[in-house]
């Protein structure tokens, strides 16, 4: 009986595992950049990671990498909470709003993660909803009281609309004493940075990534931008030694080098250019049919 239930739960975990799928393959399910890390790039880790310390736990100490986000965003390295994905803050932010029972607010539709987490965990929210034309609407937006957590995606994922800056700072300025979480890891697509805001409101945290604008997203890395103490206790939230040497090295080594970064600028503007090539396609099409 016991071999049969584990005979079933592999059946079950193969069922459930995706097709391998090589490097020249384009998919839209997780929003991955298509092209990889240039061979060369791969080459200069590959070789640093050789002569880490396989024995040894990764370390903790992410300060230079920090400082170089920070100069990324164009804040202080205070401000930065490394992290092992945008997905790892998420889950690990909603955990702590549950345990401190904070009102969490979440407005839809959204990433994904966000209703599925909740869901999973019974981890009880309140939807905001877009109005008809899927844009934000203040007026609609659930009371927020001195224990409440608003949660927006913008860039939003999946609708692809961008709450404005006046909606933003009006909601920041309306609630002193709630907390605002910006999902903004798809802003290098857009010509709206809210990052910057960090500097002018202590109630508002920014998640990041680098698995969208960069072609890294195996790598797992996000950082989280937040008022230096509400920074500090994120980074007292985050397991401990959870990214990797790989990860490390590559962001110490190459990540902010100029050539790496040059290239994933380019690859940006190639993905917006082809984004407004295809939408106005599908205009066009549109108009033809009408």
């Amino acid at each position: 009986m016991r071999t049969d239930f584990f005979n079933s739960a592999l059946q079950s975990a193969q069922y459930r595992v995706a097709p391998s799928r090589n490097s020249s393959t384009v998919v839209l399910d997780k929003n991955e950049q298509s092209q990889d890390v240039e061979h060369a790039l791969k080459a200069k880790v590959l070789e640093r990671l050789l002569h880490a310390d396989w024995n040894r736990y990764p370390t903790a100490d992410y300060r230079d990498i920090e400082t170089k986000i920070a100069e990324y965003c164009r804040l202080s390295p205070e401000n930065i909470t490394l992290s092992a994905g945008s997905a790892n803050s998420i889950v690990t932010l909603l955990n702590y709003f549950a345990l401190n029972s904070k009102h969490i607010v979440i407005a839809q539709p959204t990433y994904s993660l966000f209703d599925y987490h909740c869901k999973t965990y019974s981890i009880p929210y309140t939807p905001w909803y877009l109005n008809e034309r899927l844009e934000y609407d203040l007026g609609t937006l659930p009371t927020l009281g001195n224990n409440s957590v608003l949660i927006i995606t913008s860039p939003n994922n999946p609708v692809g609309n961008c709450l404005t800056t006046e909606q933003l700072e009006s909601i920041l300025i309306a609630n002193p004493e709630s907390c605002v979480i910006l999902d903004g890891v798809y802003c290098e697509f857009s010509s709206t940075d809210f990052t910057p805001l960090i500097k002018k409101y202590e109630n508002l945290i920014v998640l990041r990534s680098f698995s969208k604008a960069f072609p890294i997203a195996g790598l797992r890395l996000g950082y989280v931008c937040a008022a230096p103490k509400i920074a500090a206790t994120i980074k007292k939230l985050f397991l401990q030694f959870s990214i990797t040497d790989f990860s490390l090295i590559f962001a110490r080594e190459m990540l902010f080098s100029p050539e790496f970064m040059e290239c994933s600028r380019k690859n940006v503007e190639d993905i917006i250019s082809q984004r407004n090539t295809l939408a106005q396609s599908i205009k066009s099409r549109f108009k033809e049919d009408m």
